[in-house]
């Protein structure tokens, strides 16, 4: 495959700063709160074993795993689930202060937005806000993406994140082609893909997203891929290396009370 260089394409995703206090706004009683509408605030997300395991997990399906390969043989039962991840982004609709959701009433499904407690609420007083860790709300606009940010990464970054779908990019005419032939000769030859950190087909729903180049079997041809995830895998499900450590994880070998200091 050929590559050309020199391409001086430049990608921009302009961010609006965050404005804080809605809740203030949001609790005022009989007052609709209308702020300035705000780009969603990425946390980045760390996740241990340690933390998978905080909460109680549910049993999972049963089945019974075969693999033979030469002189090894194994059948295990094993469980298993289905891979989920929260939300880097969690998004929730507010209207009159109270959170709502979407629902279509009636034989003739009549599109509505109601609260917790049954009570409909006019569609003209939605917003789209996204909630923090700590429970605070931030209106936020989110919008279908125009511009992508591309920042190159290890590959290996890309590993760790959970895919939600792929989207296939390719360029309108031949400068674009050359310039995106640049990209992936850049991104193939350091072992790298794109980091973008923000990507939204519009409808509330925010994603970050990985572009890597895929060449086909005869080298003649080239497209880029971009892997949308909504946040970091989360492994659940840890397995001990070696023998008999799973054993020491359950009860601990015993040692000397800690006596706290007192004076």
């Amino acid at each position: 495959m050929g590559y050309k260089k020199g391409s001086k394409q430049l990608y921009a995703l302009e961010r609006k700063k965050v404005l804080s206090k809605v809740e203030s706004k949001l609790k005022k009683a009989g007052k609709k709160a209308a702020p300035s509408q705000t780009a969603p605030s990425v946390a980045p997300a760390q996740v241990t074993a340690q933390t998978a395991q905080a909460k109680p997990l549910p049993p999972g399906r049963k089945a019974t795993l075969h693999f033979k390969d030469g002189g090894l043989s194994v059948t295990a039962k094993v469980r298993y689930e289905t891979e989920k991840v929260d939300p880097l982004i969690k998004t929730v609709l507010v209207a009159d202060g109270k959170k709502v959701q979407k629902q279509y009433i009636g034989p003739a499904k009549r599109l509505a937005y109601v609260d917790g407690e049954g009570k409909e609420h006019n569609a003209k007083d939605v917003q789209t806000m996204q909630e923090l860790d700590d429970g605070r709300l931030i209106p936020i606009k989110v919008e279908k993406t125009k511009d992508i940010k591309v920042d190159p990464v290890p590959a290996k970054v890309a590993e760790e994140f959970h895919p939600y779908s792929f989207l296939e990019i390719w360029g309108e005419d031949e400068g674009d082609v050359e310039g995106l032939r640049d990209v992936a000769f850049q991104l193939k030859t350091k072992g790298q893909v794109g980091a973008v950190k923000q990507f939204s087909h519009g409808y509330g729903k925010m994603y970050v997203g990985f572009i890597k180049p895929v060449i086909s079997s005869d080298g003649k041809h080239f497209g880029l891929e971009l892997m949308l995830s909504e946040n970091k895998k989360q492994r659940r499900r840890w397995m001990a290396t070696e023998l008999g450590e799973a054993e020491a994880e359950k009860k601990p070998k015993a040692q000397a009370p800690v006596v706290p200091e007192l004076w």
